[in-house]
């Protein structure tokens, strides 16, 4: 199993949903003040006592702060009270299995609070993803009825899916992703120095003896290698320029 898979299966840690966010969001608005008349009530009350000791009665201030502290208290509570009102709405995640609980019943795509990914929904409910791997780099990757195209997460290929023939996302697809160049390239030696290291090279490219080496450098430029595929001409090149020469891939003809 690749460490994608494990990753989508496996949820890590505790994920905190919409519902708990909404129900924090309330708890957040009246906590404050229940902790405000709190604070009040116990000045209220010092107050009322040394008073009362000194004088025998309690001062008016004390009635009117005891008054405030109910008051702010009532507020909070009525503010939590909104937390039982908070709607929950379970849905599970097709690509990682978790259970995302929202506040209300999704009419578009939301993303999975595990894995992060876009969950696709129509008409409220969500749709069932599918596996494939791309032909090309062997990587995971899902779509599902609602996609109009695919593009691989590793190598940004396009992956040709059964939703994707004949649309216009299909053609937008193809200038946003990697394609190979199949054609055949030359690969011609402009410059290259006649040391040790460069003579080295050419001679495990090219599968020829010192000497035959040190003719081909005597009379450049030279052609090294014909029909050879785009990538092995990008690389052969590197190397060569690597110990100092240049050399250039061009489409054969």
């Amino acid at each position: 199993m690749s460490d994608q898979d494990q990753e989508l299966q496996t949820p890590e840690e505790p994920t905190v949903t919409q519902a708990e966010y909404a129900k924090e969001a309330i708890a957040s608005e009246g906590i404050p003040y229940i902790v405000g008349s709190v604070l009040i009530l116990i000045v209220a009350g010092i107050m009322a006592y040394y008073t009362n000791l000194q004088n025998g009665s309690v001062i008016p201030v004390a009635y009117v702060l005891i008054v405030i502290a109910l008051a702010l208290g009532g507020y909070g509570a009525y503010r939590m009270t909104r937390i039982t009102k908070v709607k929950e709405f379970n849905f599970e995640c097709p690509f990682c299995q978790t259970k995302n609980v929202l506040t209300a019943k999704p009419m578009d795509d939301f993303r999975c609070v595990h894995c992060n990914r876009e969950v696709p929904v129509v008409d409220g409910e969500v749709l069932a993803v599918y596996q494939v791997r791309c032909g090309f780099c062997n990587a995971l990757n899902y779509y599902s009825d609602k996609s109009t195209g695919l593009i691989c997460e590793e190598c940004d290929r396009a992956i040709p899916i059964a939703s994707d023939e004949g649309t216009h996302a299909k053609k937008v697809f193809e200038n946003f992703t990697i394609h190979d160049d199949d054609q055949p390239y030359d690969l011609v030696l402009v410059s290259a120095p006649k040391s040790e290291e460069m003579i080295a090279c050419l001679q495990q490219m090219l599968a020829l003896n010192r000497n035959q080496v040190k003719d081909l450098l005597e009379d450049l430029p030279q052609t090294l290698l014909t029909g050879i595929p785009k990538k092995k001409a990008t690389l052969l090149t590197t190397q060569i320029s690597v110990h100092k020469g240049k050399a250039e891939a061009s489409v054969s003809q």
